[in-house]
Order: structure tokens, then C-alpha cells, then sequence
């Protein structure tokens, strides 16, 4: 009898790690309206500086807006913030990195994903500022929405194409949000795939750590 109750206990506990819960987050709305204008933006845009790369924490409200800004949907749900060929969804999908784990964008429903409740920044890069970043946005090809484009040159170089419109995005939004960012293309793939659990195909373009000023 107790060796059955302790088997049914050891599976009981193998149910409970394996069907873990992750908590995906609905975002608020994003600011649309206010901040700067488009020339006083341009005119300031700057890169975040390694050496004192600001920590300061980024609200939910504040990545919300940024995350729309980088690809999200606009003119009622019937177009994006970034340019894309053929007509096509979005073919470059964001992860945000945070302390409290991995998360994906979902863009129509403008909500995160939950992938991982692990902290990853030590993973992710072996740049030390990019670590110490309360957030950090990772670009990632979505072969799902590439079609016949998948894998061939053209389509890499679109994805290309629209990773550098949607971090120029976000790096707009963040400035008007007095958020500093840093567009990079070091990391650590093989560790960024692993985490991210991306598919076979789908490959990690660029990063952009963001912290308030």
C-alpha cells in the first residue's frame, strides 16, 4: 500500500511540472497622441551609450506603446505601423525580455505571450549593459508568415527590411517616453533559440535593450 500511495504521488508531481500555467499578459492601450513630432524626434534620435547605458525601469504602459509603435496594428486593424511586402502580415515577430521572463507580442490582440518565466539576460548576450537593461526587444524572422518567401534570399532580405523599420519605430516611441535604446545585432544565437523556443526556420535578426533615462 505505501508503495502504491508514492507512486501515485511521484505522478501526481510529474502532472504538476509538466502542465505549468503561463501567464500571458493583456496590455494597455498605447499612447497614440501627444509626445513630440515626427522632424523634433529625428532630430534627437541617438543611440543608447554602452558605458552608461540608463536601468531605469519601463512601465507597461510605457512597452505597450512601444511594442505597438514597432509593429503594431493601425488605421483601424486594416494596415501596421511598418511597411511590408506584398501585403503580407507582419513576417518579424517581437519578443520582450524581462526579468520575470519571455514574452511574445501578439499583435492583434495587442497582448504578451507568456513563452518562459525564466530570467534569460545572462543567455542572451554576453554584453554586460545589455544584461543590466530592464528590457530588451528581440527581432526574429516568422517564417509562418513569409509563405513561398521563406528561406530564400529575397525573403531574408526583407525580413531584414523590416526588423531595421520596426527598431527605428521603437526607438522613436521610446525617445518621446525619455527611453533610451540601442539597436544590436551580437548575441547569443544558439542560446536566443533555445530560449525563445523558436522553430527550425525562424532566426533571430537583431536586439534592442531599452531603459528609462
Amino acid at each position: 500500500m505505501r508503495r502504491m500511495i508514492l507512486v501515485l504521488l511521484s505522478v501526481v508531481m510529474v502532472i504538476a511540472m509538466v502542465s505549468v500555467a503561463y501567464a500571458d499578459v493583456k496590455l494597455p492601450e498605447p499612447q497614440k497622441e501627444g509626445g513630440d513630432a515626427i522632424f523634433a524626434l529625428l532630430e534627437k534620435r541617438a543611440s543608447g551609450t554602452r558605458g552608461d547605458f540608463p536601468k531605469g525601469e519601463i512601465s507597461i504602459e510605457e512597452l505597450s506603446s512601444i511594442l505597438w509603435a514597432a509593429t503594431g496594428a493601425n488605421r483601424g486593424g486594416k494596415g501596421w505601423t511598418v511597411p511590408l511586402a506584398g501585403g503580407k502580415e507582419p513576417y518579424v515577430k517581437v519578443y520582450a525580455v524581462k526579468r520575470d521572463g519571455v514574452f511574445l507580442y501578439e499583435r492583434k490582440g495587442h497582448s504578451l505571450k507568456e513563452i518562459s518565466n525564466k530570467n534569460v539576460f545572462a543567455d542572451i548576450t554576453g554584453d554586460g549593459f545589455v544584461r543590466d537593461a530592464p528590457v530588451v526587444l528581440i527581432f526574429v524572422t516568422d517564417t509562418s508568415n513569409m509563405g513561398s518567401m521563406s528561406g530564400m534570399n529575397a525573403g531574408n532580405a526583407l525580413a531584414h527590411t523590416a526588423a531595421g523599420a520596426m527598431s527605428q519605430n521603437a526607438y522613436l516611441a521610446a525617445d518621446s517616453l525619455g527611453i533610451s535604446a540601442r539597436y544590436m545585432v551580437s548575441m547569443k544565437t544558439d542560446a536566443v533559440k533555445r530560449e525563445l523556443k523558436l522553430s527550425g526556420e525562424d532566426t533571430p535578426l537583431c536586439i534592442l535593450p531599452l531603459g528609462k533615462r
